[in-house]
């Protein structure tokens, strides 16, 4: 993973465009597919790439565990919603419509309830990014200032090459983009990635960072950036400029009270 330290907007957008050319220029040939690169904002730079699972206390939690809890959870939740989610864990001949990894798939109806939950604080697998690198940015920087660095992360899953290596070691899987949402989820332009191992025949929710940092240069590209605290603000209002607020990514009245106070209370704080 390289991290490399920055001061400005023009500087990150120079470090992702030289990124995406440098996974395109990799590629064996011209019909090799790569990924769209993925971008995750946080407010520390000591901070872990960790899932909510993971912040919870729950490493390396067995796959089929934590289907269990999430049917456990399930008629509490539509029954505050007044909604049926079509995962089921009863029916073992339920055929998954989202393929991870080895062929490890999730159930029916368990991605679109996982990043539903995801969006609602129930810890899940499922580590966020965005396609944008404006929206990961602002996340990166929308807390309350310290003295530490922030991070922005760019990741591309795939190189051309395909996904590779040992079987049960620990990979990353994009999910995809494409799955019914709270609406944040659309403006955000949320994706999401897991990563899975096998552990004593079991397979696990294994954390991110383990699968950084293999032999192999031909997938997984993790590059980290990390944003002085003197760059804040001046970047937040580029981003302001270019309507990427609290209240735009959020649309809530407290959004919009947050984005409100910054343009006017940290009007000469630049």
């Amino acid at each position: 993973m390289s991290d490399i330290t920055v001061d400005s907007l023009k500087s990150i957008e120079q470090i992702a465009t030289d990124l995406s050319a440098q996974a395109r220029s990799g590629k064996p040939d011209e019909h090799s597919y790569v990924s769209p690169a993925l971008f995750r904002g946080q407010s520390r730079a000591s901070y872990r790439l960790e899932t909510t699972l993971e912040r919870f206390g729950l490493i390396n939690f067995g796959f089929e565990d934590y289907v269990r809890y999430l049917s456990k959870v399930k008629p509490a939740i539509e029954s505050m919603l007044e909604r049926r989610f079509a995962f089921k864990w009863d029916n073992p001949e339920d055929k998954g419509h989202t393929f991870i990894l080895s062929q490890l798939k999730l159930r029916e109806g368990q991605y679109e309830f996982m990043v539903y939950l995801r969006h609602h604080g129930f810890p899940t697998p499922l580590l966020d990014w965005s396609r944008s690198l404006y929206v990961a940015l602002f996340f990166a920087l929308s807390e309350q200032p310290s003295d530490e660095n922030s991070a922005l992360y760019m990741y591309i899953e795939n190189l051309g090459h395909g996904k590779g290596g040992v079987v049960g070691a620990p990979e990353i899987s994009t999910i995809g983009q494409y799955v019914t949402a709270h609406k944040r989820h659309w403006i955000q332009q949320s994706d999401y990635t897991a990563c899975v191992a096998k552990q004593d025949d079991v397979w696990v929710y294994h954390p991110h960072e383990g699968a950084f940092g293999g032999p192999s240069d031909e997938s997984d590209r993790l590059v980290k950036v990390e944003i002085v605290p003197g760059a804040r603000t001046q970047i937040l209002r580029q981003l302001d400029s270019m309507n990427i607020n609290a209240f735009s990514l959020f649309g809530t009245e407290e959004a919009l009270m947050k984005t409100l106070a910054f343009r006017e209370l940290l009007e000469d704080d630049l």
